[in-house]
């Protein structure tokens, strides 16, 4: 064990060690590991292996390995207390704070406000309940409790869902209209991306240490990570919306379309630390967002 202030290296092997209280010691010593530590040193190393299994609920994505450690002294915000809070494109408020969980209806009253005069009741109708189909998954994750930060899952959601507005745009809503209501896809991009990515840089400590096998183990810094996650999560957002914006505009069909982002998912789930040797649990991940994609684009 190596103390150096409230910061600390410590070796996962101990967790599965007894701590033994040192009797009758004015000094309310333990003993771990053969090195005598105090009260105070010990409930810093209890603190930190909390801290880790908090963030194993967590999805840092680019990060290959176990979490073994978190700075003891590190503080994040609760979970599930984090709104989700973003300004406008402008600069303004944004008109999806507070509405995030039924995104759908700021669309609606763009439309009530701009497009009456060029649709038919039935038309109305029709477009709204599009525009519904790609965001309610959108909107049913930002409604889960817990982590709220980027993750795997909101990249992907949101891609599909962008690629979706945008046929909807191209296909249903009156060419006179089509500019402004390519704004607000802009706007609902930027609202989800922007919120979702300031909650991750909030719950990213100033370090962790990863464990890579048994034996090793490499520190990463708070700017290498969140800068690992962004570079990873634009990939990702560009190769799905590729994928979704081929199929969209007919140029694959609804087999391939569905393997490809079965087969993306599968990558991404089976590489997962937390996952290893759990296949089950890959297929019910992978299945659960292929349904949400199926329903979103009515497959």
């Amino acid at each position: 064990m190596k103390i150096q202030s409230n910061m600390y290296i410590n070796n996962p092997d101990m967790t599965s060690r007894n701590i033994e209280k040192k009797e009758n010691s004015s000094h309310a010593l333990v003993q771990e590991d053969d090195i005598q530590i105090s009260d105070s040193a010990r409930k810093l190393v209890e603190t930190a292996r909390n801290k880790v299994s908090d963030f194993h609920t967590m999805h840092f994505s680019s990060i290959n390995g176990e979490i073994r450690e978190i700075p003891a002294e590190y503080k994040c915000e609760n979970l599930f207390k984090l709104d989700l809070k973003a300004t406008s494109i402008s600069g303004e408020q944004s008109a999806f704070e507070g509405c995030s969980e039924n995104q759908s209806e700021v669309f609606e009253k763009w439309l009530d406000e701009n497009a009456s005069e060029y649709l038919i009741e039935d038309e109305m109708k029709d477009l709204k309940e599009k525009i519904n189909a790609m965001t309610a998954d959108v909107d049913f994750l930002n409604a889960q409790e817990g982590y709220r930060g980027t993750s795997y899952e909101s990249v992907f959601l949101l891609s599909a869902s962008e690629a979706g507005l945008r046929k909807v745009n191209e296909m249903y809503v009156p060419e006179q209209l089509q500019a402004g209501f390519s704004d607000m896809i802009d706007e609902y991009v930027h609202f989800n991306d922007s919120a979702r990515n300031s909650i991750m840089e909030k719950m990213t400590p100033d370090y962790m240490v990863v464990g890579i096998g048994s034996k090793t183990e490499s520190y990463k810094y708070k700017s290498e990570i969140i800068s690992d996650e962004t570079a990873f999560y634009a990939n990702e957002k560009n190769e799905i919306s590729g994928i979704c914006n081929q199929f969209l505009n007919g140029k694959t069909d609804q087999k391939l379309f569905c393997n490809e982002m079965k087969d993306r998912l599968n990558d991404y789930y089976g590489s997962r630390y937390e996952l290893r040797n759990q296949p089950e649990a890959v297929e019910s991940r992978v299945n659960n967002m292929l349904s949400k994609l199926q329903h979103m684009y009515a497959l």
